[in-house]
């Protein structure tokens, strides 16, 4: 009814704990404080339930083909799941004092996405892998270029080969500035790139930059969808694909996931638009 076309497929977790602090709204955020301090504390996660991620990732594909929808695994990437375990400051700390650890916990995590990629995903057929992998804020990258390289490249490349042998696409989610993300990407042979916050990115400048290389997803801002009349959400949607379609490799959606405060009438034009546009 919304006009998706496709169906998540959840199951792999990071295993990280966190913690979560309430905010005066009412919602819950990643706490500063962070929960993983420690390298003991990884012996202490359980390996990944092969089974019970096997059976769900059977279901959902299934589901999503017979409705003629794609099957989108999400996966923890490795930057975004150990920041937010351990608080963001903590992180960086790490990073002048004890790089050693950030290495060995960030390699935790993409050993267990390697794992689900190659006994489950792959196997049993799903279409295309997402990995959450917030790493920037509306300035740019949450640590230096560098480090930021250091930690992570080698990592993914080796994460992802499997998908890019079989022809499976795959997809990074970041919010913030990418600027400094996408080149990483393109190395490293993403299909596309989630987000393109419109508080933090000049789509024009994006897609005129990088759009041969990568295909862009996202845009359109869920805080507009939830305050905006439904007519002003018609004309931003078609700016917004007369912006980033042409040429193509353009996927028109949220800068994230939709929320419940946005009105089901505003999300309905938002989809209608998107599937009526002829450019």
């Amino acid at each position: 009814r919304l006009g998706w076309q496709h169906l998540r497929i959840d199951g792999v977790d990071a295993g990280l704990p966190r913690t979560y602090r309430s905010t005066g709204d009412g919602t819950e955020r990643y706490s500063p404080e962070g929960a993983l301090h420690t390298l003991d504390q990884l012996e202490e996660i359980p390996p990944l339930d092969l089974d019970a991620l096997t059976q769900n990732v059977a279901r959902r594909v299934a589901l999503a083909h017979e409705h003629g929808l794609a099957a989108i695994a999400y996966l923890p990437w490795c930057f975004h799941a150990v920041a937010t375990s351990m608080g963001l400051l903590n992180f960086a700390y790490k990073t002048v004092d004890d790089i050693d650890f950030l290495h060995a916990v960030l390699e935790f995590v993409e050993e267990r996405n390697r794992t689900a990629i190659r006994e489950a995903l792959i196997p049993l057929g799903v279409d295309a892998v997402l990995f959450d992998g917030d790493c920037a804020y509306r300035n740019g990258l949450m640590v230096s270029p560098r480090v930021f390289r250091d930690l992570t490249q080698t990592r993914t490349a080796k994460t992802v080969a499997p998908l890019r042998q079989a022809g499976i696409p795959y997809v990074f989610h970041s919010d913030g500035q990418l600027d400094e993300v996408i080149p990483m990407l393109v190395e490293l042979g993403f299909s596309a790139v989630h987000g393109v916050e419109a508080m933090a990115n000049d789509l024009g400048d994006i897609k005129r930059r990088f759009g041969h290389a990568i295909t862009l997803m996202g845009n359109m801002d869920i805080t507009f969808l939830g305050m905006s009349s439904v007519q002003h959400v018609r004309e931003a949607t078609r700016q917004m694909l007369d912006t980033a379609a042409p040429g193509g490799r353009y996927v028109a959606a949220c800068n994230t996931s939709p929320e419940d405060f946005i009105p089901v009438e505003n999300y309905l034009a938002f989809a209608e638009t998107i599937h009526a546009y002829t450019g």
